[in-house]
């Protein structure tokens, strides 16, 4: 996903000791359109968060001589606005639509109850999840999560099994846990709940499968199969990965009409410091590819970008090159990512195109004195023959400490 820092991962680390992480991230976002009569948005804010990960404790009671095992995960983050007012909702900050204002504050919190027997974990609460739906979209200021159960177990040494039920989402830019939900039309539809099954199963050392269903109930369900074949030698590795997704409404039509399949094939090729992909996507079925609301990110698409590439029948093709300059300046790497698609129809029936070119610079520092200090900044330039072109910056600088 782009601009989203591996800093900004949360999940759970296998660990005997308790863990807390502090996250400052300073965000700089602002977005540019060419068309003078639309308002630009964007903001400059602070944030600052924190992750607690408990050791898992043993207690009296056992199942074949194994202790079932008790934790708690707890999160907070704050972020403040640091620039001044645009009465336009960016995406990243609260926005009120009645009063037309940005709020100056954010603030974001969670606990997890956690249990654990053998291989199988049981979690009830916040869940940090990285799976087709639901996401972690850390490109912005503060981190989605969901509320719900789920349960992980690791079958045996090849499967993987993980399951559970979601009830709510707190997006990137609100507070609180929210249910989810599709707007159609103007009219916003919601549902209980996101129950979803997935399996992942390393058929050999080199290929990986995942098949994962989710029924978001009332709105429609959700099927998605991914195939990953990875190879290397002492001079180059390759990645090759399909993806097939299959959305369908739940028969009720609560949330309108949804039929449709999305196809991607993307190929990397890593030779030294440098690596070049090659990857083609396409979108077909009666309608475009649905996203619930609050702007969740689909980081399984096998190239997520700004502007998502989903629309009916839209076929893209994508581009990448990254170097990385650790022979140069260690911790130092760039990406230029290009994508253009086509075979779509705006909303007067008129054929489109549209194309994304991205550049992002990261730099980690390797000083030991200013370990977990990142930048990253991230150019976006978006054209479209029928609609809202735009150019974009965004510049993120974090600093991670784990105690």
């Amino acid at each position: 996903m782009i601009g989203n820092m591996a800093l900004c991962n949360v999940g759970h680390a296998e660990s005997n000791e308790n863990q807390f992480k502090l996250v400052l991230k300073n965000a700089f976002i602002e977005r540019n359109f060419d068309n003078e009569n639309l308002k630009d948005p964007g903001s400059w804010s602070q944030g600052i968060s924190g992750f607690y990960q408990s050791k898992y404790i043993p207690t009296v009671l056992t199942i074949a001589d194994k202790p079932i095992e008790l934790g708690l995960d707890a999160s907070l983050q704050y972020a403040v606005r640091l620039s001044g007012d645009r009465h336009i909702d960016d995406t990243i900050l609260p926005f009120n639509k009645n009063t037309q204002t940005q709020d100056r504050n954010f603030f974001k919190y969670g606990g997890t109850f956690k249990a654990k027997y053998d291989t199988t974990e049981l979690k009830i609460g916040e869940l940090w999840l990285d799976l087709p739906i639901t996401s972690v979209d850390g490109s912005r200021q503060l981190l989605s999560s969901y509320w719900g159960g789920q349960i992980k177990s690791k079958v045996n040494d090849k499967l993987a099994l993980e399951l559970g039920r979601v009830t709510q989402v707190s997006p990137r830019y609100e507070e609180g846990f929210h249910e989810f939900s599709v707007t159609t039309n103007g009219v916003r539809n919601y549902s209980d709940a996101l129950n979803y099954v997935d399996l992942k199963y390393d058929v050999t050392p080199n290929v990986k499968a995942e098949y994962y269903y989710g029924d978001l109930e009332d709105l429609y369900d959700k099927h998605y199969l991914g195939l990953e074949y990875s190879w290397k030698n002492d001079y180059l590795k390759s990645q090759t990965r399909l993806k097939y997704f299959r959305s369908q409404d739940s028969g009720d039509a609560k949330a309108g009409e949804i039929d449709n399949h999305n196809i991607g094939l993307l190929e990397k090729v890593s030779v030294g410091n440098q690596t070049l992909g090659l990857g083609y996507q396409q979108i077909f079925g009666d309608t475009g590819y649905p996203l619930p609301d609050g702007f969740l990110p689909e980081l399984y698409f096998i190239n997520w970008n700004t502007t998502g590439f989903f629309k009916k029948d839209e076929k893209s093709v994508h581009l990448l090159y990254g170097y990385n300059f650790k022979d140069y300046v260690p911790g130092l790497n760039t990406l230029v990512k290009y994508v253009y698609g086509t075979g779509f129809k705006d909303a007067q029936g008129r054929d489109n195109h549209e194309s994304e070119t991205n550049f992002i610079l990261s730099y980690e520092a390797q000083n030991p004195k200013l370990k977990g200090l990142a930048f990253q900044w991230l150019y976006i330039n978006y054209d479209v023959e029928h609609g809202n072109s735009f150019q974009e910056n965004r510049v993120l600088t974090t600093y991670t400490k784990k105690f």
